[in-house]
């Protein structure tokens, strides 16, 4: 997911034009990333892009000074900063319950504007299973030419075509590649990954893109809003070209988006 945020700064970075910056009414944007979802931290990061000055893009910064809100039901809940995490606010306040199908407003002001963003929070994924909660692997069958193994099939209800993605993430402390060709410097970036948004009822994991080692594992399947889908789908069509991507931040970019999961836990093993 955080991702999604890297690509938006890079967009803007190339969207800021020399010429667009000899303009004086050019100034930085707040770029706002939070993902909320119940019976988690209630979280936002804010930093701002400039725009492009003489001998190169300013770059990223954080807006570490704001005073962010959250409201919910008509009640405004102050964020505090996050002790040693620069533009990163949390609230403290245990009376801000994330509640599903409940709306939720985030606003701050930043330049003169109210920065400020609508959410709801989906319902929890229903019925999630998977076909098998330990997954054999021969390793000698991961090579170059050879048959893939019968995919990890990932399902739960959807009779109203929701989107969800699923996040795959492995819980061992030392590698254990499947492959062992597999070059190590590839790990970590396996360690965590995610499908992309699908509003099917089922996604296969394969051993190529998400499940690369023996061990443990956590299925996270998450349901998704329209505004992370619209996101998403925007910056995997205008990464070539560059053009700004969409957002549901008025005054800003980036996404404020509402969410729920469930969580499966699965073993790979070898054969």
């Amino acid at each position: 997911m955080k991702n999604i945020l890297l690509i938006i700064i890079t967009i803007l970075m190339f969207s800021c034009t020399k010429e667009d910056a000899t303009n004086n009414d050019v100034t930085d944007v707040a770029v706002v990333q939070s993902y909320i979802e119940p019976n988690n931290p209630i979280r936002v990061k804010l930093t701002k892009m400039l725009p492009f000055v003489e001998g190169g893009n300013t770059g990223v910064q954080t807006i570490d000074d704001a005073q962010v809100f959250i409201e919910h039901n008509g009640t405004s809940f102050l964020l505090s900063p996050i002790a040693n995490k620069h533009g990163q606010y949390e609230c403290l306040d245990n009376n801000l319950q994330i509640i599903a199908s409940e709306t939720y407003k985030l606003s701050f002001d930043y330049n003169d504007y109210t920065v400020m963003a609508i959410t709801s929070i989906p319902t929890k994924p229903e019925n999630t299973s998977l076909s098998t909660s330990v997954y054999y692997i021969d390793p000698n069958a991961t090579g170059p030419g050879s048959s893939a193994p019968d995919p990890m099939l990932v399902n739960w209800s959807n009779p109203d075509n929701e989107y969800h993605l699923v996040v795959v993430e492995y819980l061992e402390s030392t590698y254990s590649p499947i492959n062992a060709n597999l070059d190590p410097a590839l790990y970590d970036q396996f360690r965590k990954v995610s499908t992309d948004p699908i509003n099917d009822n089922s996604t296969n994991l394969t051993t190529r893109q998400h499940l690369l080692f023996f061990g443990n594992y956590r299925i996270i399947i998450y349901k998704i809003n329209e505004e992370y889908v619209n996101l998403y789908e925007n910056i995997s069509q205008s990464t070539l070209n560059m053009t700004e991507p969409t957002t549901n931040v008025e005054n800003g970019v980036g996404i404020f988006s509402g969410m729920n999961s469930d969580t499966l836990f699965l073993k790979v093993k070898s054969l």
